[in-house]
């Protein structure tokens, strides 16, 4: 899969701009989304980025109506998602979705936290539960860079399938 390999450097990019910026530039958006159909079009597969593009778009669109991720996930997730291709998105999009609920929860929980709740777990794992997600939950509103979860999902993805290998079928 040479596409991985192309579009790697964009990906990682757009990752580490977003952990900094804690936005998406939409010119890296369009960019990537352009040349993944240029790409798979010299290839013969144009269709595979197009449902690749709607499957990243689609898996992120309710979550952006709820208000639970900006407009520049939504946009980044469709062009790493033309960028694997149908069905290879649908394994980004699953990696996506677990490396986006690690990097929450680290992200979310700052070190002093993470001493309280291992503190609280000699009284139970239940009370280091309690802990971290009270600490989580003083800071709802604050944003998460998760193009950088995308990126993670994007490299998961092409090193292990979920689809292809038979975990899911």
């Amino acid at each position: 899969m040479a596409a991985f390999w192309i579009f790697l450097p964009a990906s990682l990019f757009g990752g580490l701009w977003d952990l900094r910026f804690r936005k998406i530039p939409n010119l890296l958006n369009g960019a990537i989304l352009l040349a993944a159909l240029a790409w798979h079009a010299s290839r013969g597969d144009v269709l595979q980025a197009a449902w690749g593009g709607a499957a990243g778009f689609l898996a992120l669109l309710v979550p952006y109506w709820l208000g639970g991720m900006g407009a520049g996930d939504v946009k980044f997730m469709a062009a790493l998602g033309a960028a694997a291709g149908w069905p290879f998105a649908v394994d980004a999009i699953l990696w996506s979705a677990l490396s986006g609920g690690v990097l929450v929860i680290f992200l979310a929980i700052r070190r002093e936290e993470w001493l309280q709740a291992w503190l609280a777990a000699a009284s139970g794992p239940r009370e280091a539960l309690k802990s971290l997600c009270r600490s989580a939950a003083s800071r709802k509103r604050e944003k998460v860079p998760y193009a950088l979860a995308m990126t993670a999902g994007f490299v998961l993805s092409h090193f292990f399938p979920l689809i292809g290998s038979g975990w899911i079928r």
